[in-house]
């Protein structure tokens, strides 16, 4: 009996079989680390974590997002190279279909929140630039769009790389770059599981089944860019969403 890992090595070696992205750990795992490291120093509304301890105020909130912003998008321009040779030729269908996945989303993670599931979960910053800066003010408009740039570019393309492109590989091979990718196994799909849950701990049941369903775009299309741009569908259909409802909590 071959165990999972052998089994996917002998097909990755297959003529043919693209190998990447190059620079693997440097393009998979570190833009999001960057991401991550910044994202402790951000105050939230409800107040606590490093930010309260260091007396960083809510108010200071768009300054700190930007600067994390801009940490990250650095990360990502350093290793810009291989993950743009690596990412593929889109197809048509996954951005209207992660456009259609924030419907359930939004449904679930409100359907948790009036439930109180998990009590004590971390909230998002839920920082309305029109109720700081005044709804008409060129500043509201221009976090705005700082917040939009994050939410719909930075985010889907740091978070696919370091889920798909390394987490879902690693379980399979620690050599996770030799796993083809899109390949999916009990191991790749509990820790999609986990790091849905975790990484989202106030909407923990929406995660799961969103990120198990891009999971599903992965298997069939087998071309990260899919899973990178049906997750810009949802997070754009979902800042739509919010700007139109004031449902800040949600970002």
């Amino acid at each position: 009996m071959h165990s999972t890992a052998e089994t996917v090595r002998a097909e990755a070696a297959a003529p043919g079989h693209d190998e990447g992205p190059r620079r693997p750990w440097d393009c998979c795992v570190w833009p999001l680390a960057v991401f991550l490291a910044a994202g402790v120093l951000e105050p939230t509304a409800a107040g606590g974590g490093l930010a309260a301890t260091l007396g960083i105020p809510f108010s200071a909130y768009p300054l700190v997002y930007s600067l994390k912003l801009g940490a990250t998008l650095l990360a990502v321009a350093r290793v810009w190279r291989p993950i743009r040779d690596w990412l593929g030729r889109p197809s048509w269908w996954p951005p209207l279909v992660g456009a259609a996945l924030v419907v359930p989303w939004i449904v679930l993670a409100a359907l948790e929140r009036e439930a109180g599931l998990w009590p004590g979960a971390p909230a998002r910053a839920a920082f309305d630039p029109f109720a700081a800066f005044g709804a008409g003010s060129a500043t509201a408009g221009g976090f705005l769009l700082v917040r939009g740039i994050g939410l719909v570019l930075v985010v889907p393309l740091v978070e696919e790389l370091f889920l798909r492109g390394f987490l879902m590989r690693y379980v399979i091979d620690e050599d996770f770059w030799r796993v083809p990718f899109g390949t999916l196994t009990p191991a790749a799909a509990a820790a999609c599981a986990a790091y849905a849950a975790l990484s989202h701990p106030a909407e923990a049941v929406a995660a799961v089944v969103w990120f198990a369903t891009i999971s599903g775009i992965a298997v069939a299309t087998r071309r990260p860019i899919d899973c990178v741009l049906a997750h810009a569908g949802t997070n754009l259909a979902l800042g739509v969403y919010v700007i139109a409802t004031g449902a800040w909590w949600l970002v």
